[in-house]
C-alpha cells in the first residue's frame, strides 16, 4: 500500500511490514473462493458478504475516503477488516481488472486464536496498521496547517515555477528578476513587486510555462485558497492582475507579427 500524494520512508517501511504480516495471517487459512478477478468498478464490495475479506492478489485498488483518493492498494494488501466488523469504512475500486481472493473473517480470527504464534503476528498486524494510519493522519494534518504564506529564495539559475506541474500557490517576486520560459523559449521577463502563477489557479491547468530565476531572488508564496480569498476582499487586486496579463498578452502578439513579418 501507498499514500496518494507523496509517502516518506518510515511510511514505506511500515507498508513493507504490513504486507509481510498479511502473508503470515493467510497463508494459514483456506479461502472461502477460488481467486475471482473483477472488471473496473467503482465499489469492489458491492457484491462481497459483509464478513468477508479480500486480499489483493494481481492489479492496483484505489481507496477513497468522502469522495477523496487516500491510498493505493498492490499485491498482497488485505481490504475490508473494519468492514467486516461494521465499523465506518471508505470506497475500494479499481480502473482495470484486479485478481481478489477472499477470506470469511472469523477463519482468520479462529485461526489466530488456535495458536500463540499466530495470536502474534494479528497483533502486529493491527499495530502495524495503527501506526500507518496514524502516520497518514499526521502527514495530512501538516498539509493541512502549512504556512498560508511564505518567504522563500532562490539562487540565479534556480526553477521557481516548474511547466507542467499543479499550480497549488501564486507568488509575488519581492527582490531579484527571473523570466519565464515554455518549452525551452524565454517568453516573458518577471520584475520585482510583479505577481505571477495567478493564470493557472484560475484556469486550473497546469503550469503552462517554467518561471527560472535570473538572478538571486527572494519570493513571497501564497496558497491559492488564500489568494482566492484574497481576492474576494480586495478585488483591485484583481484588477492589477488583468492589466498585467493585458500587458504580456500585447507584450507575445508583437513578438508574433515579429516573427511573421518577412525578413528584409
Amino acid at each position: 500500500m501507498y499514500l496518494s500524494t507523496k509517502q516518506s520512508e518510515l511510511m514505506s517501511e511500515l507498508a513493507a511490514k504490513l504486507g509481510a504480516l498479511t502473508e503470515l495471517i493467510c497463508i494459514p487459512v483456506t479461502p472461502a473462493e477460488e481467486p475471482f478477478r473483477v472488471a473496473a468498478s467503482d465499489d469492489i464490495f458491492a457484491d462481497i458478504a459483509p464478513t468477508r475479506l479480500l486480499r489483493l492478489m494481481e492489479g492496483q485498488v484505489d481507496y477513497y475516503l468522502q469522495g477523496k483518493l487516500v491510498m493505493h492498494f498492490e499485491a498482497g494488501d488485505l481490504l475490508g477488516l473494519p468492514r467486516s466488523l461494521n465499523l465506518p469504512q471508505g470506497q475500494f475500486s479499481c480502473s482495470s481488472p484486479v485478481e481478489l481472493v477472499a477470506y470469511e473473517r472469523d477463519a482468520l480470527v479462529e485461526q489466530a486464536n488456535s495458536d500463540l504464534k499466530y495470536q502474534r503476528n494479528w497483533t502486529y498486524f493491527l499495530v502495524c496498521s495503527i501506526s500507518y494510519f496514524e502516520q497518514a493522519l499526521t502527514q495530512e494534518l501538516r498539509g493541512e496547517f502549512q504556512p498560508a504564506a511564505g518567504f522563500l529564495h532562490f539562487r540565479s539559475g534556480e526553477t521557481i515555477i516548474q511547466q507542467g506541474d499543479t499550480a497549488d500557490q501564486v507568488y509575488t517576486l519581492l527582490e531579484g528578476s527571473a523570466k519565464a520560459v515554455c518549452d525551452g523559449v524565454t517568453v516573458g521577463q518577471i520584475h520585482p513587486n510583479e505577481i505571477f502563477g495567478a493564470l493557472a489557479v484560475f484556469t486550473r491547468q497546469p503550469r503552462m510555462a517554467s518561471v527560472v530565476a535570473t538572478s538571486d531572488c527572494t519570493v513571497l508564496a501564497v496558497r491559492k485558497e488564500e489568494f482566492i480569498a484574497l481576492i474576494e476582499h480586495q478585488p483591485q487586486i484583481c484588477l492589477g492582475l488583468i492589466e498585467e496579463m493585458a500587458a504580456k498578452i500585447n507584450q507575445l502578439n508583437s513578438q508574433l507579427l515579429q516573427l511573421k513579418s518577412p525578413e528584409l
